[in-house]
């Protein structure tokens, strides 16, 4: 059964940081985002993609393209070891498949810099 003071303790560590995403062009960025929403712990993803990379993106010639966005998750007494579970479970695959767990991510950088506690 599900204590109130879990659910205040839980409520009381959701924390913000800026994320860079670097992903297949060919991929669909709506669904890596989604892809990402539904990893654990994570609550909220905005994509904020400036122009200016936006601009770079077309350009780009080696099948990549770089968003960036802002996510919000659900972390325990160390945030940035919670980032690193992220990272780890967004770009691994289940059971030892090959493939990337989310399809078309590459890669995921965290700007510890911006993390912030909500």
């Amino acid at each position: 059964m599900i204590k109130l003071k879990d659910i205040l303790n839980e409520a009381l560590n959701i924390y913000s940081v800026s994320v860079s995403i670097i992903s297949d062009k060919e991929a669909n960025f709506t669904d890596i985002l989604d892809g990402m929403r539904a990893t654990r712990k994570v609550t909220i993803i905005n994509a904020n993609t400036p122009g200016d990379i936006e601009a770079k993106n077309r350009q780009r010639n080696d099948g990549k393209q770089t968003n960036t966005a802002t996510m919000k998750f659900v972390a325990g007494n160390n945030p940035k070891q919670d980032l690193e579970f992220l990272k780890t479970t967004m770009l691994s695959s289940n059971k030892g498949d090959p493939g990337m767990r989310i399809k078309g991510l590459r890669h995921i950088i965290f700007n510890t810099n911006t993390l912030t506690k909500l």
